[in-house]
């Protein structure tokens, strides 16, 4: 996470607080010193190393797939590749999330064991990215010797990275590749199930949306994905009563921002 996104973290931590979640297994990783504060101040463990991060920008982007964009993509990639090389499992999100419910535990003990890896369905059905059609902002990744290979050979794809935009791409290339060469086994949470909705639900599913507002359907998170940058991502969010994120004076200062939690959304 940078500067220009850590109001949607400062948003997911008090959306969390507010529902009385546990944060305390959560790892940021913070390409800048601001956003490392800032998440310090949130009581979340932080990672953070100047010159590993010295070429990532700071601002936000401005539109999907401009050079901001690509150069945190770049990021995602590096940081799962890290917990995966020290032995651990792990479900990796963006900072646009809100969680109702901790996710961890359905993939430690509601779903099968022998997938090695489990994607959020981003909605996106076209033929570039199929057949998984996953979402790279949250996935699940079981440490072993199948998804160590493949996470180190995604390290590697910087260039397709930058050519098409996102790392999305080289992923759904790349683990189908390694599902019929390496024998990864991946699974695609359907957009059809009611646990992990996109903003695919929220711009396609309105009768979906509905029944979450008034509490009939009760996911784990919502992802405001398929938007154009962060403004259109506070928006939306406020749109759904999930904005948790107090705009007074002395709340862009990282170190108090444990006092920019609002009560009610």
């Amino acid at each position: 996470c940078n500067k220009g996104q850590s109001i949607l973290l400062g948003n997911f931590v008090c959306a969390a607080k507010s529902r009385g979640l546990d944060t305390s297994k959560i790892l940021l990783f913070a390409s800048d010193l601001h956003t490392q504060q800032l998440a310090t101040s949130l009581g979340l463990t932080t990672y953070y190393h100047e010159k590993l991060f010295a070429e990532m920008p700071e601002a936000a982007a401005k539109q999907y797939g401009d050079s901001e964009f690509k150069a945190m993509m770049i990021a995602k990639i590096y940081v799962v590749h890290i917990v995966n090389l020290l032995g651990h499992n792990v479900l990796f999100q963006d900072a646009d999330i809100v969680w109702y419910k901790d996710p961890l535990p359905y993939f430690e003990t509601k779903v099968s064991p022998s997938f090695d890896m489990y994607f959020q369905d981003d909605g996106q059905h076209s033929r570039q990215y199929a057949p998984y059609s996953p979402n790279t902002g949250f996935y699940y990744v079981r440490q072993n010797k199948r998804t160590q290979f493949l996470l180190s050979q995604l390290v590697r794809m910087g260039d397709v990275v930058m050519n098409t935009g996102s790392h999305q791409a080289a992923m759904t290339a790349l683990i189908a590749e390694h599902s019929s060469w390496r024998g990864l086994k991946v699974k695609t949470i359907s957009r059809e199930e009611p646990y992990f909705p996109t903003g695919y639900h929220f711009h396609h599913k309105p009768s979906f949306m509905d029944e979450m507002l008034a509490g009939k359907q009760t996911p784990y998170i919502f992802h405001m994905c398929w938007t154009d940058n962060t403004d259109q991502k506070i928006k939306q969010l406020q749109q759904l009563g999930e904005w948790y994120w107090s705009e007074e004076p002395g709340c862009d200062n990282p170190g108090s921002a444990d006092d920019c939690c609002l009560s009610e959304a």
